[in-house]
């Protein structure tokens, strides 16, 4: 992976060159070494000078189909993203051609849209697919659509997670789903579950939790789920489905990448309380620089995101999780 990584990079130098001869090379903003499946491999954002937009794309979609597994997609007008194996390895940064007045189109937040229990309804992935921003697909092991929802996530450049079910409080009357990590079992027994997971979902770059109140709870469960997530190449996100997990205080003691999350976007099935939801969660970005979302397949929550995304404020762009910062 970091070999076809460093031929992407050289990629984008070289078509740049021939679309703005005698640009300043990219400048490196940030380099993060990251993990996938044990191999490690930098996550590098670069500030690319001023070029023109159209011409680029272009010719980083012809240059970058020549590598094998490498392939960019658009996260916003002026961030895009060089992802090898669906993993995102760059994170190309434009600087338009004739800058845009600063109070226009400030950049002052980036907001991470997940959507949960992916896998069942096949009508409403489509429809999110279709919406033309990075929202992350997180989806279920055992779901039964799972595959053609894989194929709708992957050919629309969509990150995908694994939506892995956890002991929540209640249990056994309140169900988590089948393969479940659970309370009492084996650290043994944990890796095997996140293992087959991981082999149910190919191409996933996280794991997040379904329910998981009482399991993110256990020390030792997460520690040994956490420990099997790492050596899976991925990284996690925590849902947060109490305030006592301790999957961020544990993924940092092992050195995972970690994120959580700010706002449920879908409590409330109606679409005005979705937009509300959507505005806390853009506020909190603003407020803070990052955030996010977790929702899940409902056709008011599509609708809402519809409906926000006419009216969000210029200053939030809607970004993949792996682009963020982590906790």
């Amino acid at each position: 992976m970091s070999s076809r990584a460093a031929l992407a990079s050289e990629a984008v130098r070289h078509v740049l060159g021939q679309v703005a001869p005698g640009a300043q090379e990219p400048k490196v903003v940030t380099t993060e070494e990251r993990l996938r499946n044990g191999e490690p491999y930098a996550f590098v954002a670069l500030r690319l000078p001023p070029a023109d937009s159209h011409s680029l794309r272009q010719g980083l979609d012809k240059k970058l189909s020549q590598i094998h597994g490498v392939t960019l997609h658009v996260n916003a007008h002026d961030e895009w993203e060089v992802r090898v194996d669906g993993v995102p390895c760059l994170l190309l940064r434009l600087t338009p051609l004739t800058p845009e007045p600063a109070e226009k189109h400030p950049a002052k937040g980036r907001l991470a849209i997940v959507i949960d229990d992916m896998g069942e309804d096949v009508a409403v992935a489509r429809d999110l697919a279709a919406l033309g921003v990075p929202i992350a697909f997180s989806i279920w092991p055992d779901s039964g659509h799972r595959v053609q929802v894989l194929n709708i996530a992957q050919s629309a450049g969509k990150e995908i997670f694994i939506h892995l079910p956890m002991q929540p409080k209640g249990y056994p009357k309140v169900a988590p789903g089948p393969h479940a990590l659970l309370d009492g079992m084996t650290a043994e027994r944990i890796q095997e579950v996140v293992r087959r997971a991981a082999s149910r979902v190919p191409g996933a770059v996280a794991v997040n939790n379904h329910m998981g109140s009482a399991f993110t709870e256990s020390t030792y469960g997460m520690r040994a789920a956490l420990s099997a997530i790492k050596g899976q190449g991925l990284f996690f996100l925590d849902s947060r489905t109490t305030a006592k997990s301790v999957g961020v205080a544990e993924a940092r003691r092992i050195g995972l990448q970690v994120h959580q999350r700010d706002v449920f976007l879908d409590n409330d099935l109606a679409v005005p309380a979705i937009v509300a939801q959507l505005r806390v969660a853009e506020a909190a970005a603003l407020k803070h620089g990052h955030a996010i979302a977790i929702g899940h397949p409902h056709k008011q929550t599509v609708a809402a995101i519809r409906a926000w995304l006419k009216k969000k404020s210029p200053s939030v762009h809607v970004v993949t999780v792996s682009s963020l910062p982590p906790q």
